[in-house]
């Protein structure tokens, strides 16, 4: 009996501290070609762009992110990488690999939703990455288990504003990789010779650490041993 109380005591506990969903920024960022042919190379614009909130037009939270827009492209608001082929040519039509960007969270959360803002100069813009393969990792990127393909469709950029693509799922990490698979180039609007964001966050709750859960779980047993009391 008392084992089911306490089992019952830490669920709860755990419920209550990752109850809330949050818009999580990553805490840091590198980026990496997955392969390695004849390639420019990777950050045109600094890829640190993507996490520091340069160019968002406010403070994005959960509650009002899909109402924050993103500023046109510059080397201070947004990444890109270099052109493969200047005056001309697609990234992927030219053999280029796929770029992975590694994400720490700072913390372990239980993850939704990828959310960006698009790579642009005040209109729809080729080199705006659109489809994703999203990793997790549970051990800092030592090791990375689930993952999940995730796209805008060819054609609907997100532009200035926030772009939420769902995972279909929770996911647990403290560490995400995200590798670009395609951008909006090919047909579309002007671009794709690059790969370019604005800002990348994504939805999730907090997942305790184990010695919080346990506090708090201890901490409601008692409580309940001094109601029956």
């Amino acid at each position: 009996m008392k084992k089911t109380i306490l089992t019952i005591a830490l669920l709860g506990a755990a419920a209550t501290f990752s109850s809330a969903a949050v818009l999580v920024t990553p805490t840091g960022v590198t980026a990496a070609l997955t392969f390695s042919p004849p390639s420019p190379g990777i950050n045109f614009f600094p890829v640190g762009n993507i996490i520091n909130d340069s160019g968002l037009s406010g403070a994005a939270d959960i509650g009002n992110y899909t109402t924050i827009t993103h500023s046109a492209a510059s080397a201070s608001t947004a990444w890109t990488t270099d052109d493969p082929a200047p005056g001309g040519g697609d990234w992927f039509a030219e053999g280029n690999a796929p770029v992975a960007l590694l994400l720490p969270l700072g913390g372990t959360y239980s993850l939704t939703d990828f959310v960006f803002w698009g790579y642009h100069f005040g209109a729809g813009n080729g080199n705006e990455s659109r489809a994703f393969t999203v990793e997790f990792s549970i051990n800092g990127g030592a090791s990375f288990g689930s993952s999940v393909n995730v796209e805008q469709p060819l054609g609907s950029l997100a532009v200035a504003n926030s772009a939420t693509l769902s995972f279909g799922g929770a996911f647990t990490a403290d560490t995400v990789r995200v590798t670009i698979t395609d951008n909006q180039g090919g047909g579309g609007p002007a671009g794709g010779d690059r790969l370019g964001l604005g800002e990348v966050k994504f939805i999730g709750t907090a997942v305790p650490e184990p010695s919080a859960a346990l506090m708090g779980g201890l901490a409601l047993l008692g409580f309940m041993r001094r109601r029956r009391a």
